[in-house]
């Protein structure tokens, strides 16, 4: 007799001990991030307001000032990464936040620090500014990736319009790491040309993908979410089931089978199935169902 994954069903000690340790750890880290986000951004923002009340000409106001617009963006483009955090692409998504991490702590060092102060080092600093360039950059398009990385493949022009867009963002970006430090690559008028077309589609992309699914989702769902209803029905069914069993007793205790716990191979499927094309997980989907079936008066 087939098993059905682990993932649906649980056995008895591990459901009996917190099956919703999961979801709670990943709204923990979610929260954990956005109030480290906040503090962060606030207390910047508080020291800005700060400097700027008092000479307004002097370096270190024009370093406190960049700080601040510096830790805004570091965390938007953080937030952003935590967005994917418990989805399936959540490794991108810390990916994201490590590189805001690592170009936040490079740009402060040459906001405080002076790296081409040293004559001897200016090759160092020249190395380290092409650096955080290219860090900057890779965290803002990581960033615009990361929220077109929430929309639910729905249809099939934004199950093609996604990669095709993400593609485009990271061809252009090996384009510009290109001419970062290869200092002939200016030189190419070929190359320069290709760079723009490729950004124009990418930015396209970023505006019509988004808008499509968004569009679809006010409108009618396609097919491909029509598995998320048959979850629906299978999960109502099962607890007008219940309730039926329950108030008549009779035919169980007179030897007959009483129905079994597990869910059949083929629904296991046809969960899987909904949940993908919702773009979650399975036990996400359920979770889903279930509380909107409790809220309903």
């Amino acid at each position: 007799m087939s098993q059905p994954p682990p993932s649906l069903s649980a056995s008895p000690a591990s459901s009996a001990s917190d099956p919703n340790a999961p979801r709670r750890s990943v709204r923990i880290l979610r929260r954990t991030i956005a109030i480290t986000i906040v503090v962060a951004f606030s207390l910047a923002a508080i020291g800005g307001i700060i400097v700027l009340l008092g000479d307004i000409e002097s370096e270190a106001t024009f370093k406190v000032i960049g700080t601040t617009a510096l830790t805004g963006a570091v965390s938007v483009a953080a937030f952003c990464g935590a967005t994917l955090i418990g989805r399936r692409t959540q490794w991108f998504g810390i990916a994201t936040i490590g590189m805001s991490a690592v170009t936040m702590a490079l740009s402060l060092w040459f906001i405080w620090g002076d790296p081409f102060a040293d004559p001897e080092d200016y090759e160092l600093g020249e190395v380290l500014f092409q650096a955080l360039s290219s860090l900057v950059l890779v965290t803002a398009v990581a960033s615009i990736s990361a929220l077109i990385l929430l929309l639910a493949p729905r249809s099939w022009l934004v199950r093609i319009g996604l990669p095709i867009t993400l593609g485009l963002l990271t061809l252009g970006t090996s384009l510009v790491l290109v001419t970062i430090w290869v200092e002939s690559a200016w030189e190419l008028e070929w190359l320069t040309r290709l760079n723009g077309i490729v950004w124009i589609l990418a930015a396209l992309g970023v505006v019509i993908v988004p808008l499509t699914s968004l569009l679809l989702r006010a409108g009618t769902k396609p097919t491909e979410a029509a598995p998320a209803a048959a979850v629906t029905n299978t999960i109502t069914g099962a607890h007008a089931g219940t309730s039926t069993g329950s108030a008549q007793t009779h035919p169980t205790q007179h030897g007959s089978t009483p129905p079994s716990p597990t869910l059949s191979p083929a629904m296991l499927e046809r969960v899987d199935a909904a949940a993908r094309a919702e773009g979650i997980t399975a036990d996400e989907l359920i979770d889903r169902l279930l509380s909107a079936e409790h809220r309903t008066p």
